[in-house]
């Protein structure tokens, strides 16, 4: 999708801006025009700064890395500069939600501030595009899906939706989320694309995607995008994004995850039981009778169940360490003898494709499916080449319903960005990289270094605080009394003050937890106090029984009517959860966000350090910890306007040395020092809200 910004359709320019860095400091005068396009705006000097920096950056053709506290207003603080610098731009940003607000929301409105036309596109991932070759095959009579009532009902209803969009984007689809059976069938991938032969050819929403961003000034995306796209000009020659004068990177402090994942190289079960089902089809479809396709389809999908099935001793969770033949905690003879009947499955699969491929081109595309398959199977399976390395880690995980994923993972994304970065002279492109969190101290030391530019010359760094009174607008309390987080007693104990806190204030309450495990036990207790009586009988919202986006929605929706609702959720909800106003007034995280000391790659993150003389609690598991607790703290105060409780229920913030440190990470609020206290605190809270309707516990 792409589209003009601005009331004019000349070239993207910035006539009469002579020197940027007076250009941008003239936007944000107090009568100029970035003020005065959103009337009773309060003057940020942390925004100026922020984005003074940027255009001293683009003008000398450096990088900068900046932490915007949250209220600094970065995403404008970066796209004034860029629009009036007159460059062309790719704007990569953590989430496609995040992408979307970036496009329809703040480009029009800096466009508009500025008077500057901009031609901007949003580019996101193949899976996110409807492919109408796929939709047509599922809607064909006799197909697996038509034979579903349900799934047969939700293509019709697809198929409406596909005469009337535009981009294609399945996120205008309401109830369509990643976790949907329809979107594998009416979406494509790399591997089941039929490319240039397919009859969609030129009305592909891919294709028409791509083609906007390739003439668009400025081009929207996300980190996943940015890493793919990197991924296949080294494999493939080929490229997606087009080259620009700047690239801004905002979220950044994803950036080292993300590029970790997209760079890894995986096969999962998942992977290999969909190739069971499209051998079945498609051999049956094109090459009938000259291989017993079900047999060889079944014979590969039970071998993926039964390497699933490999018996595992009962302390191993879901990730096994495997620096040797065997991953740990699985019996060596049982490991082999399932590795080797799926490779043979595997096998098989290409011997018959291979004989028979001349027969279709849907089984060429099939045979190349399979070779890239059996290539990373080879190379991450035992037999092939040793996949561990001082740069490297290998795992297993292990999920529901025997599924099961092998991971061959570098240690960080630093090898990626210390060639993407120029490090001498000025730059052909600069690089801006920003987010409310970004390190501990001036020099980011935690994000550089997992990119590989904490010693990059021509790489500034740039703290800008957040502009909010977090002394006067927030309270933190810490429990002294509550068991430790280890003790089976801690989420019950927890879970009953959560219930007390929240029905003092009518909800409004959002518990964080460090696993889902940890949310469904916390969910559980909450339901237990509520249905014995022992407080009021506040809705309880947990993880996993709904979208992100459905959860959300009800809980603001609760807040609005005063019925009131509590929230616990894990993973993803720590970050980029937007609760403004009274709808959130109460923030609990359960325990310290460390990372667990038996996850792989943390655990090779550490030993590297170790090797390099540091120490790794201090230098790899505390600063990871501090980042999280940052991110959650964050969800709290969102405007100005914002009063909350933040709780932290891990007493060990009290009783370890390490507790200063990691409280030195928060902004710094008013001390809740005991349950009276924290009465008060949460009284004050009501009073403030004329129309919050509160009930005590019984």
């Amino acid at each position: 999708m792409s589209r003009w910004h601005g009331t004019a359709r000349a070239p993207l320019h910035a006539a009469g801006v002579v020197d940027l860095v007076q250009g941008v400091a003239a936007a944000f005068a107090a009568d100029g025009p970035r003020p005065a396009a959103r009337p009773g705006l309060r003057p940020r000097p942390g925004q100026l700064e922020m984005a003074l920096a940027v255009a001293q950056a683009l003008q000398a053709g450096e990088h900068l890395a900046v932490e915007a506290g949250t209220g600094v207003g970065k995403t404008f603080a970066y796209l004034v500069p860029v629009l009036l610098s007159g460059q062309r731009a790719l704007l990569s940003t953590a989430t496609q939600a995040l992408q979307d607000q970036l496009f329809t929301r703040d480009i029009p409105a800096v466009s508009r501030a500025l008077g500057l036309p901009v031609r901007a596109a949003l580019l996101k991932g193949r899976s996110s595009y409807l492919c109408l070759h796929r939709l047509e095959l599922a809607r064909t009579v006799g197909s697996t899906a038509q034979r579903d009532p349900a799934m047969a009902a939700g293509l019709e209803q697809v198929q409406r939706w596909a005469r009337l969009t535009r981009s294609g984007d399945v996120g205008e689809l309401d109830g369509l989320d990643e976790r949907s059976p329809l979107r594998p069938l009416i979406t494509s991938t790399r591997h089941n694309c039929v490319g240039t032969t397919c009859p969609q050819a030129a009305a592909c929403h891919v294709n028409l995607a791509r083609r906007q961003a390739s003439e668009a000034d400025w081009v929207v995306i996300n980190h996943h995008l940015f890493f793919a796209d990197q991924v296949i000009r080294e494999t493939e020659a080929v490229d997606w994004l087009p080259e620009t004068g700047v690239v801004v990177l905002d979220e950044a402090h994803q950036l080292n995850d993300t590029g970790v994942q997209l760079l890894s190289r995986s096969i999962a079960s998942d992977h290999l039981r969909d190739l069971a089902r499209e051998l079945g089809v498609q051999g049956q479809a094109w090459a009938r009778g000259l291989r017993p396709w079900a047999h060889l389809a079944l014979n590969l999908d039970q071998a993926c169940r039964a390497l699933g099935s490999v018996h595992r001793d009962t302390a191993t969770r879901s990730r096994s360490a495997w620096n040797n033949a065997t991953p740990v905690g699985l019996a060596p003879d049982a490991w082999l003898q399932a590795v080797s009947g799926l490779d043979q499955a595997l096998t098989a699969a290409l011997e018959a494709v291979s004989a028979t491929v001349q027969s279709a081109v849907e089984l060429a595309r099939l045979l190349d499916r399979i070779k890239t398959l059996q290539s990373t199977w080879s190379h991450l399976a035992p037999g092939g080449p040793s996949p561990v390395d001082a740069t490297s880690v290998r795992w297993m995980e292990w999920g529901a319903d025997r599924s099961w994923r092998m991971v061959r993972a570098p240690l960080d994304s630093a090898a990626r960005f210390s060639r993407l970065v120029p490090d001498t002279g000025a730059a052909a492109r600069s690089w801006i990289f920003t987010s409310a969190t970004l390190g501990h101290d001036d020099t980011l030391d935690w994000f550089t270094r997992g990119l590989g530019l904490a010693d990059h010359p021509t790489l500034r760094t740039l703290r800008v605080a957040s502009p909010f009174d977090h002394g006067e607008q927030a309270s933190l309390f810490v429990p002294h009394d509550l068991p430790e987080p280890s003790d089976a007693a801690h989420a019950p104990v927890l879970a009953a003050r959560v219930a007390q806190w929240a029905t003092r204030l009518g909800g409004r309450t959002l518990v964080l937890t460090t696993t889902l495990r940890a949310a469904s036990r916390m969910a559980e207790a909450l339901n237990e106090e509520v249905l014995q009586g022992r407080c009021a009988p506040v809705q309880v919202l947990a993880q996993g029984r709904l979208s992100r986006a459905a959860l959300l929605a009800r809980f603001r929706a609760a807040a609005s009517t005063g019925h009131g609702a509590i929230l616990v959720a894990s993973a993803s909800f720590w970050e980029g959860v937007d609760l403004a106003g009274d709808a959130l007034q109460l923030l609990v995280i359960d325990k310290l966000p460390f990372s667990s000391p038996d996850d792989p790659l943390m655990a090779a993150r550490a030993a590297r350090l170790e090797a390099q003389g540091l120490k790794a609690f201090g230098d790899a598991y505390l600063p990871e910890a501090a980042m999280a607790l940052k991110q959650g703290a964050g969800r709290l105060i969102r405007t100005e306007t914002d009063r909350g409780v933040l709780v932290i229920g891990d007493r060990r913030l009290l009783t370890r040395s390490y507790g200063l440190q990691l409280l030195g990470s928060l902004p710094p609020m008013r001390r809740v020092v005991d349950e009276a206290d924290m009465g008060a605190a949460l009284d004050a809270l009501v009073l403030t809200r004329s129309s919050t309707r509160a009930r005590p516990c019984s």
